[in-house]
């Protein structure tokens, strides 16, 4: 797939198969009026949202326009929204929690901190809500399970679906002689050495950064099967034989050259500029990147695909990520008002609204149908990854979602060990390790 624009698409403001807006929004005057909606924590008449996106960005601007938008069809009734940088949205919700005064809608990701608050009583479950607020058919069943914990409980409602896939520059692979993706790591390494020796960086990793645990992840899912790296994330058994196994792979492709010379070093921002620059061939970024990537360097070819694969591997094809990234949250105060919460998040997941939001360039976890997407407008990586990325690769949660808050940070910073150069088995056994022991 390359990085073309492609000729008028279709027209996102149909919907198929649903009962359409009618059947997801309901104004506050269709709201009920119990002793829930007003003896709450606060103001029923104000709606109030913490998220991590940033005022200015595009999710931001679509937030505030759902808010101005929402207010004008519920005269008395006002949205305000607060951004915070996502690395620091727990401490700042789980602070206001402890106070009780947290917002009554949080829109973050599932991981680390936010895995816990269903069970810790700082967010409450939404199953009952899908059906009381006509939301059962926005959902795939794959975006539902994904925010369904051990409990069978909805932690949140999704919001943001996302794949993460590997990005390769066309025109330097090709100047390589190389005219497709590896498949293969005998493929990976060679090209690597084909790179080299034209003056370009191969595969360029933020290895300071969490790109770092998702390429030692992508690495094991190429060598073990699925339950196996589930269970080597599970005991933190990297001194065993399948951890033992992944951490040699890692070794084989650092020490052939594939990685960056200065991985180790980088962070998220710095791969995608040695990438976009040209610097580098191979990019291992999301569809979060796409529509930066469309603004800063539409001149690259880029075809997207998976991770190529060791001779064994237990999967035939090369391996990507996909998955669930930010929900929708209800705070214990947003339920004290939940009418008034429900109607601004049904608001927000009518056609029109959740259209506007797939518009700027992110992936939507609504169910197939549910959208009829303009594809003159999304970023075109995004229509391919969409279109080619589920038939091409073999598709994977990250793995490390399963693991506590203590743990993925532990396993963030332990993962750059593997990019250093020099950095031995046994050295990376031991941070590895030592991350879990943080549990």
């Amino acid at each position: 797939m390359t990085h073309h624009t492609p000729g008028h698409g279709r027209r996102l403001r149909a919907v198929v198969g649903l009962a359409t807006a009618a059947a997801l929004a309901f104004s506050l005057s269709a709201c009920s009026t119990d002793q829930n909606s007003t003896d709450s924590g606060g103001d029923a008449d104000e709606i109030t949202t913490l998220s991590l996106y940033s005022a200015d960005s595009p999710a931001g601007t679509w937030l505030n326009t759902m808010a101005e938008e929402f207010e004008k069809a519920n005269p008395g009734v006002t949205v305000t929204n607060q951004f915070v940088v996502q690395t620091d949205l727990p401490t700042t919700y789980g602070k206001s929690v402890v106070s009780g005064t947290e917002q009554d809608i949080v829109m973050t990701n599932l991981v680390g901190d936010p895995t816990t608050w269903l069970k810790n009583g700082a967010t409450v479950d939404v199953s009952g809500y899908l059906d009381q607020w006509g939301l059962d058919d926005v959902f795939s069943d794959t975006a539902l399970k994904a925010w369904t914990n051990a409990d069978g409980q909805l932690q949140a409602f999704p919001l943001e679906g996302y794949n993460w896939p590997m990005w390769f520059n066309m025109d330097l692979l090709r100047q390589a002689g190389f005219d497709s993706p590896p498949k293969t790591w005998d493929e990976l390494i060679s090209l690597s050495a084909a790179l080299r020796a034209n003056g370009v960086q191969p595969f360029v990793v933020g290895g300071a950064d969490y790109p770092a645990p998702g390429v030692l992840t992508l690495v094991a899912l190429t060598l073990l099967t699925e339950d196996e790296v589930t269970e080597l994330f599970e005991s933190g058994d990297w001194a065993g034989a399948n951890g033992q196994k992944v951490i040699a792979g890692m070794l084989q492709l650092r020490d052939a050259g594939v990685f960056s010379d200065d991985s180790a070093g980088l962070k998220y921002p710095d791969q995608v500029a040695a990438f976009g620059a040209g610097k580098a061939a191979m990019l291992f970024d999301g569809s979060w990147g796409y529509g930066n990537a469309q603004a800063t360097f539409p001149q690259i070819d880029v075809q997207l695909g998976g991770f190529p694969l060791p001779q064994g591997s237990p999967v035939s094809k090369p391996v990507s990520f996909a998955g669930q990234s930010t929900g929708i949250w209800v705070s214990p105060n947003g339920q004290k008002k939940i009418d008034e919460v429900g109607a601004f998040i049904s608001f927000l997941y009518q056609p029109e609204n959740l259209a506007k939001f797939v518009d700027i360039g992110y992936i939507s976890p609504a169910r197939e149908g549910y959208l009829t997407l303009d594809e003159s407008v999304l970023p075109p990586l995004n229509i391919a990854s969409q279109a080619e990325l589920p038939s091409q690769t073999t598709v994977y949660q990250p793995t490390y979602n399963i693991l506590s808050p203590t743990v993925t940070s532990a396993f963030f910073r332990a993962a750059t060990q593997a990019f250093v150069a020099g950095s031995t088995a046994e050295q990376i056994t031991t941070s590895l390790e030592q991350a879990w022991q943080a549990q």
